[in-house]
């Protein structure tokens, strides 16, 4: 039973990396959903022995893009902190965004890191998923890379420019521009995702892109290139949430809350211990433990009495309204989801009670 149980798990491993190579060939979007639902009710099965010899520990998935901020979810994980509050995080590696909404719908996906923006695209389309704690606040993370000759924000039009169509790197420019009183109409549009908008800046295809550190930093290294806006000029616009499925936080609402004291274990843990925490972390990233320090500099993470302070509503809800405002107006929603009803921060708040 134990050499068929063996057989069986390398079988499934091998056709979960034919899938997501598959994925990364195709860009079908119906195609990429199915994939990711085989592969989660792949991830169960073999499951099944890890949570017999594991007795106790509840198994959570969570899926989110290659973003540097969500680091000590690994770390976390790595040192057991999810482990001390009963449960064992399970990472899906699942960057198509749809994919995730869908999931979620399906009851197959429990929780995931993510900017607001993403956080409202999902609620328009009634997604059961509410945030529940804020992961981390870009301050200079996230920016526009370009070429020397591009000094200004209005110096993109006419500009070939690359971003992410409805996440993260739209919603940046968007922001900019209706600010400006300018319209994305007027440049041209590279789609790409986040990292791969770097490397489109990198590889001399467009002249200015939309990215996120690692690529930030790689991408201003281009001879002629520079970091034209970021996050750190306009910091309050982009932050990254924990978000879960309303059933969770309504039915299991300790577990929920372990998974927030688990990731502010972690925060202490790195902060006490940079470099060893980083040398844990950045191996997720493919990059140097002195990489991944430098690269964290751009973004705040916030440790828990900053997070209950009433100032944290606030900026949550003023990030929600604009980015609805933004998204609603180039039509990448049809109706504006309600802001307190996309929010839980109860649990925050009674997380040591």
């Amino acid at each position: 039973m134990a050499w068929a149980f063996v057989v069986l798990k390398c079988r499934l491993i091998e056709g979960i990396n034919k899938m997501v190579t598959y994925q990364k060939v195709q860009r079908n979007t119906a195609k990429q959903r199915i994939c990711f639902s085989l592969i989660l009710v792949i991830l169960c099965l073999c499951g099944c022995k890890q949570r017999s010899e594991q007795a106790g520990l509840e198994r959570v998935s969570i899926a989110f893009q290659k973003w540097v901020g969500y680091g000590p979810l690994y770390l976390a994980q790595e040192k057991g902190f999810f482990k001390e509050e009963g449960m064992e995080l399970v990472f899906i590696d699942e960057q198509l965004d749809s994919a995730r909404r869908d999931a979620f719908k399906q009851g197959m996906l429990d929780c995931e890191a993510g900017t607001i923006d993403l956080l409202i695209s999902k609620r328009s389309q009634d997604t059961p998923i509410v945030a529940v704690l804020e992961i981390d606040h870009s301050l200079g993370s996230d920016g526009i890379v370009a070429t020397e000759d591009i000094k200004t924000v209005e110096d993109l039009i006419g500009k070939k420019v690359a971003f992410a169509r409805d996440d993260v790197g739209e919603t940046f420019i968007s922001y900019l521009f209706h600010k400006k009183g300018l319209s994305l109409e007027d440049i041209t549009i590279v789609p790409r995702g986040p990292d791969d908008a770097g490397l489109a800046f990198l590889d001399g295809v467009v002249d200015a892109a939309v990215t996120w550190e690692p690529w930030l930093s790689k991408a201003a290294k281009r001879p002629g290139g520079h970091i034209l806006i970021s996050t750190k000029d306009e910091p309050e616009i982009i932050i990254d949430t924990l978000n879960v499925r309303e059933d969770l936080v309504k039915d299991n609402p300790e577990l929920v809350k372990g998974l927030i004291r688990g990731w502010f274990k972690a925060l202490k843990y790195y902060k006490e211990n940079p470099v060893e925490a980083s040398e844990i972390i950045a191996r997720h990233y493919d990059i140097t433990p002195e990489q991944y320090r430098e690269q964290v500099e751009g973004l705040r993470w916030e440790d828990y009495a900053a997070q209950i302070h009433p100032a944290e509503d606030r900026e949550w809800m003023k990030a929600f309204k604009i980015i609805v405002e933004l998204k609603f107006m180039n039509g990448r929603i049809t109706k504006k989801p309600n802001v307190e009803r996309s929010m839980n921060r109860k649990l925050l708040k009674e997380l040591y009670k």
